[in-house]
């Protein structure tokens, strides 16, 4: 065995190198591993879920002192609100993100996207003779009008996407790892006002009530997220809503001058 190994010295050499090679390639990949660990442990997860909206009265019958008024607030605050012997028009657009990570999330852009475009022209389809559309091309603004009532207008804007931001979400292990944000008004008040019209629930009080519906031809609402964690790296994260409506009016007629109905908001 002696003579063999010197007389195949320079054999035995190579497969010590060879040994020592992949000795090296195993450290190498337990070290990234070891890292992609460590990093993974402070990776932030920035995710949102299903959510409901409401609105707390039909858009067609809001007065314009209303809009003046009009505030949004949090949907568990807002039954403390309906003291007043008349509703207010009032939006509850609030949904939260949450980072699910154990690492902070910075620099968070939401960027929703809905064709409001096509969303305005199915609604113009079911206006009764008193609704029309005017155009205010400078802001890219369209406003809804009564042509018996000079002091009706509701706004709703032409612009495709809306962008928001928010600073800083902590991670899970912190106790306010989660932000409230706020969804374009102007998709819920589409959605609600593309109903009403639909199903001819244009008086302030309707003969039929509604137990739940949908708006398969509506135009999908969408959501991108995108965000970075300490070490500047970016993440991405998409979502596509299913949309439906259901009633909160239990009596055969309908009063479109309260709350009637919550938007649901269903992740795909």
């Amino acid at each position: 065995m002696k003579e063999f190994l010197i007389d195949n010295i320079e054999l035995v050499s190579i497969f010590a190198s060879i040994g020592t090679f992949i000795s090296s390639l195993i450290a190498i990949y337990t070290l990234i591993e070891v890292k992609k660990q460590r990093l993974s442990t402070y990776k932030p997860e920035i995710l949102i879920k299903s959510f409901l909206v409401y609105i707390s009265k039909s858009p067609l019958f809001v007065r314009k002192e209303e809009l003046l008024e009009f505030s949004t607030a949090n949907f568990n605050e807002y039954h403390e609100k309906k003291e007043k012997s008349e509703t207010i028009y009032n939006i509850s657009p609030l949904y939260k993100v949450e980072n699910l990570g154990f690492g902070p999330a910075k620099n968070i852009k939401l960027t929703w996207s809905f064709d409001i475009a096509k969303a305005l022209n199915l609604i113009e389809t079911e206006f009764p003779e008193d609704l029309y559309f005017s155009q205010h091309k400078p802001l890219k603004y369209f406003f809804l009008n009564k042509r018996n009532d000079d002091d009706f207008h509701l706004s709703l804007t032409n612009e495709k996407i809306h962008i928001h931001n928010i600073d800083y979400i902590p991670p899970i292990n912190i106790k306010e790892h989660k932000h409230s944000h706020v969804i374009p008004k102007d998709i819920l008040v589409a959605h609600f006002l593309y109903y009403v019209l639909k199903n001819k629930l244009t008086k302030k009080i309707n003969e039929n009530s509604f137990g739940c519906g949908k708006f398969d031809e509506f135009p999908k609402v969408k959501l991108r997220i995108d965000y970075f964690d300490l070490n500047k790296k970016k993440y991405t994260q998409k979502y596509c809503f299913k949309t439906s409506i259901v009633t909160t009016q239990v009596d055969k007629e309908l009063d479109t001058t309260k709350e009637f109905g919550y938007l649901l908001f269903e992740l795909k």
